[in-house]
């Protein structure tokens, strides 16, 4: 029995234990890490998934069930449902407009306008072109045009900085040289931050990636399962067919 205990008491603490503290003896190059990233992202065009998605905003919490369609370059569905399995709210973007479907009332309300940043913030709370968006859950965050580019460590991760005159950004790279996430910067301090992780050993595709923007002080973290990339999925899955006997509201 003790022996047993003592098995299992060695189980917790290895579990706990923190991954040892990488020596970096040689950093690479920016050439290098540049490289790698081109090669591990961009490689996934689309993505059909159920999704758990949580969202604090100023302090207050929100969570949702939904099934999300994305494909490049700036084509968007989300169909949210709450925790009970009620759907709530329906939106597609496919390039150039906006449609939603709030089933929150009755009758429902549906919306249409062009899909800008500002429209899809407004049901998103996330203050982003349809087209980063796209990218950042596509595993293929942008990247800034840049003048400067240097490579440091910060404990265990690798940083590969990239500035200009007005931006800076910073790409992380794990010990295994894998890319997990990156910043964004203004003249006035961070204003984006996007963490991957949970890499699928299949596919290298991350199952979780969390979204912080500092001045909205909003943080939104997506968890998927379920999840087929690089699918094809029809145009008009990207619309939303207008109901009978409902009126279209313009999203000014």
């Amino acid at each position: 029995m003790s022996r047993l205990f003592i098995g299992l008491l060695l189980v917790v603490v290895t579990a706990c234990a923190r991954p040892p503290q990488v020596t970096w003896t040689e950093l690479p190059t920016v050439e290098f890490l540049l490289t790698s990233l081109a090669d591990t992202t961009g490689q996934v065009h689309s993505l059909d998934s159920t999704a758990k998605v949580s969202m604090t905003v100023k302090g207050k919490f929100f969570s949702s069930q939904q099934f999300l369609l994305v494909e490049k370059p700036d084509r968007l569905r989300a169909d949210v449902l709450t925790g009970f399995g009620q759907l709530i709210l329906q939106l597609t973007a496919d390039g150039q407009e906006l449609s939603v479907f709030l089933h929150t009332t009755v009758p429902g309300r549906f919306l249409r306008g062009p899909a800008t940043a500002e429209n899809l913030a407004r049901f998103t709370r996330v203050p982003l072109a349809t087209e980063d968006m796209v990218r950042l859950l596509l595993y293929e965050p942008p990247l800034i045009t840049y003048q400067q580019a240097e490579v440091s460590a910060e404990g265990n991760t690798l940083l590969l900085r990239l500035n200009n005159q007005k931006f800076r950004q910073e790409l992380l790279f794990d010990r295994y040289l894998r890319f997990v996430g990156c910043r964004y910067f203004s003249q006035e301090g961070i204003f984006l931050e996007v963490l991957y992780d949970k890499f699928n050993e299949r596919d290298a595709f991350p199952r979780k990636i969390q979204i912080k923007l500092a001045e909205e002080d909003t943080k939104v973290v997506f968890i998927f399962s379920d999840l087929q990339t690089n699918v094809r999925i029809e145009p008009e899955r990207f619309t939303l067919e207008i109901p009978a006997q409902i009126t279209v509201e313009p999203i000014l």
